[in-house]
């Protein structure tokens, strides 16, 4: 009888140290997965310098800048680049710091203002109603790929600020430059010269306006 109650006992204990040995081996394997799960990386649209000259200073001029509408296909948190002409895809690690919209107008307002000597420019929804000029932005198409280049299509409209507003010119413009390196970082970068290029035909646009009818 005595062997037997040990056989029971050491039996439950072997079941025991079998049973912890699993939930040791399990949690470690969740612990290793959470450590090599990459972190994502975050990315940001920038303003840049223009290299023309020539521009008319309007730094009276009170200028809205939008609404900006943009593709819902690249209106997420991760970067999206197309696989062929009908297939994209959506970057897990690799995401913008903020919505895109809300970068594309700080980019352009801070654009706008480094050419035209600007100080009065706002984001849509503006507060205030002495609006001088409004441009309006819809980002048609914005695709790019690593090591090759991005495409940006995009309608703008300049308008009166006050209302009934009075449409004064509308243009479609294209945008493609080259990705200088092999990650997202370039296609970045690249994006922030096509917007820079869109800001130089918007403040020309502006410019124009406003010396006609400064005359």
């Amino acid at each position: 009888m005595e062997n037997n109650r040990t056989a029971k006992c050491y039996g439950h204990g072997m079941c025991k140290r079998v049973a912890v040995l699993f939930v040791l081996i399990a949690a470690s394997y969740n612990m290793s997965g959470c450590i090599n799960t990459p972190l994502p990386d975050y990315y940001v649209l920038t303003s840049e310098p223009s290299e023309l000259s020539g521009y008319v200073q309007l730094s009276e001029l009170a200028i809205g800048v939008g609404p900006i509408t943009i593709p819902e296909t690249v209106n997420r948190p991760n970067i999206v680049t197309p696989q062929d002409s009908n297939k994209l895809e959506v970057a897990e690690y690799h995401r913008w710091s903020e919505p895109l919209r809300e970068n594309i107008s700080r980019v352009v307002i801070t654009n706008l203002a480094n050419r035209l000597g600007a100080n009065k420019l706002y984001a849509y929804p503006w507060l205030r109603t002495e609006i001088d000029n409004i441009a309006r932005i819809d980002v048609l198409q914005m695709t790019g790929r690593i090591g090759e280049s991005v495409y940006l299509q995009v309608r703008w409209q300049l308008l009166t600020g006050n209302k009934p507003y009075e449409l004064l010119d509308t243009r479609i413009t294209e945008y493609r430059h080259p990705v200088a390196g092999g990650g997202y970082s370039s296609l970045v970068a690249a994006y922030s010269t096509a917007f820079a290029s869109l800001s130089d035909d918007i403040a020309r646009g502006l410019a124009q306006l406003n010396s006609v009818a400064s005359k």
